[in-house]
């Protein structure tokens, strides 16, 4: 099937639009709640879809959806087609000198503290704008920014790759942190070797927050063995109330749901100073919208210090 016959049957882009939900979600029902679209019509829009390929886009084995390398090969250039699109959007909007279409976001879940402050100042700026956020882990973070699926990721560490790609733009201080009524936490000076006698509490290694405690403690020459490894800074919050343990939190983990149950631990050496970056996506055309969140984000930092949660 030649391209320019591909080009002028494909003439409905819903069909395209759902796809692209199915492939994501992996899910033709879980497509259909999102679309709020009936799966009866969502499998006849796949349908329509592979009779115009020619290609399976997918088989079903047991209940799961296996998708096919025509798929893959389709949701790429689908993805291109709808970037293509919302700059299209963008561009036109700005020659109305109105900022508008929509900005894609990316954030490690340690961001999301400040990012629900950021974006709706961004939004109060720009009220024409629609913001699609995503929230994950680093791992499936850094997965995205290599696909190219965003405008903006935000990460508190880099990859040796985003560097050149980045923009510094918040300090993410990291405190040790102890119940209220630890031993360690009347004390007015703490060694550092000292907490090596008590058990932690950590986040997952791969994780930014861990990545800096880890460079930090072999800076010290210090080996920080973590006793449990929680995927949750709210769930380390409580363990550590409970006296399972010590951990380092960012100040806006800690800030977020201020507890009296916690005390910050007074420990030469620390916090641990990191920053937040901004990193823009390396394969994708940076639109006039990315870069105003850039500026905004830069700005607000600037002027007024810290974002405020």
């Amino acid at each position: 099937m030649s391209q320019q016959h591909l080009r002028q049957r494909i003439v409905n882009i819903r069909n395209l639009r759902v796809f692209l939900s199915v492939y994501e979600l992996g899910s033709i029902t879980l497509a259909a709640q999102a679309l709020n679209l009936t799966q009866p019509t969502v499998s006849i829009q796949l349908r329509q879809l592979t009779d115009l390929i020619g290609m399976p886009l997918y088989h079903v084995v047991g209940k799961k959806l296996i998708f096919t390398q025509a798929a893959d090969t389709l949701a790429k250039y689908t993805n291109e087609i709808f970037d293509t699109m919302d700059r299209l959007e963008i561009d036109l909007a700005n020659l109305r000198e109105i900022k508008a279409g929509t900005l894609k976001v990316a954030v490690v879940t340690s961001a999301k503290y400040f990012i629900p402050h950021l974006l709706g100042s961004f939004c109060q700026t720009y009220p024409l704008v629609d913001i699609v956020l995503k929230v994950g882990n680093r791992q499936e973070m850094v997965e995205r920014y290599h696909q190219g699926l965003d405008d903006i990721y935000l990460f508190s560490h880099l990859e040796p790759q985003m560097e050149p790609h980045s923009i510094q733009f918040l300090p993410n201080r990291l405190y040790p942190v102890a119940p209220k009524h630890h031993p360690l936490a009347s004390q007015s000076h703490i060694e550092p070797k000292e907490l090596l006698n008590y058990p932690w509490l950590s986040r997952e290694p791969g994780s930014g927050t861990r990545f800096a405690i880890d460079a930090h403690f072999e800076k010290l020459n210090l080996q920080f063995t973590p006793k449990l490894v929680i995927e949750s800074n709210e769930a380390i919050k409580h363990c550590v109330i409970a006296g399972m343990g010590l951990t380092i939190l960012s100040e806006y983990a800690l800030e977020d749901e201020p507890s009296t149950e916690l005390a910050k631990l007074s420990i030469a050496s620390f916090p641990i100073v990191t920053n937040w970056h901004i990193v823009k996506a390396p394969l994708k055309h940076q639109t006039p919208l990315s870069e105003a969140f850039i500026q905004h984000a830069t700005n607000k930092h600037t002027d007024k210090g810290d974002i405020s949660t």
